[in-house]
């Protein structure tokens, strides 16, 4: 275990730590709501900004014993901001240390690509204490329990949790027993990949969307695809399933170069 300056104990375990948190801070209700009270709490001052020429979505900031918290609202909507307040809120939580200096402060910067695709094992395990910080282990698997794994799910607990969509996808994902694969990408290119575990292995190794299948055609147009197609395995898996058929599903936001894929089989 480690201690913070004020003498709270800190648990190296992302995961633990957040649980922590919510419990010894008594927190009822949606989490997302309470991230400023946990900050101020810890005395950790905070500031949301637009910083247009920053390529970078939060910033924990180091003066001595003290701590401040940047959030870029350049950078995406709220949920995006909540999951970002949640993530430096992770790196001093987990007594992460500085990893680069601005102006002569030391600092912690991150990245969207930091956030979302990092193999910094801080990152990672900043990621894993935001998001169960913010969307509780027991009551999200209670709130998915039974539901269809589809965009009508992602979007209602989204809302529910004041996360992004993609945040509350890759939860769903890593909590579903069923296959299920949820595939990020900007305009034709793959940036993001969050199998569950019965799915895992399945993906072949991808960089592009695969020719002819339904994704391909909604990016293109641009158009939301509203309900589940079925699609060739062999498009988009290395592994043969049962039936030699999955379902495939695109959702394109209005005027966004980005698109979310929902496969399941």
């Amino acid at each position: 275990m480690l201690m913070n300056y004020w003498g709270m104990t800190k648990l190296a375990d992302p995961i633990a730590t957040a649980r922590k948190v919510l419990e010894s801070k008594q927190i009822d209700g949606v989490p997302a709501l309470a991230l400023q009270d946990i900050a101020t709490n810890e005395g950790v001052k905070f500031k949301f900004d637009k910083y247009p020429n920053d390529s970078w979505d939060g910033t924990l900031l180091f003066k001595g014993d003290r701590r401040a918290i940047l959030i870029n609202t350049q950078r995406g909507l709220i949920g995006r901001h909540n999951f970002t307040f949640a993530h430096e809120l992770g790196h001093y939580f987990l007594d992460h240390q500085p990893t680069a200096t601005i102006d002569g402060k030391p600092v912690i910067r991150c990245t969207t690509a930091d956030i979302r695709n990092s193999a910094n094992s801080n990152e990672v395990e900043a990621n894993r204490f935001a998001a169960e910080l913010l969307m509780p282990e027991e009551q999200f698997r209670l709130d998915m329990a039974g539901a269809p794994i589809d965009f009508g799910l992602i979007g209602s607990l989204s809302n529910k949790y004041m996360v992004s969509k993609h945040a509350c996808g890759i939860r769903i994902a890593n909590f579903t027993q069923a296959p299920c694969v949820i595939i990020r990408t900007n305009g034709m290119s793959i940036i993001g990949v969050t199998a569950s575990r019965s799915a895992s292995n399945f993906l072949r190794n991808l960089m592009e969307i695969p020719t002819g299948t339904t994704a391909q055609k909604v990016i293109t147009t641009g158009f939301w695809q509203k309900e589940f197609v079925e699609c060739s395995a062999s498009l988009w898996l290395q592994r043969t399933i049962h039936n030699e058929a999955i379902y495939e599903c695109t959702y394109v936001p209005k005027d966004s170069k980005f698109a979310t894929i929902i496969l399941k089989w």
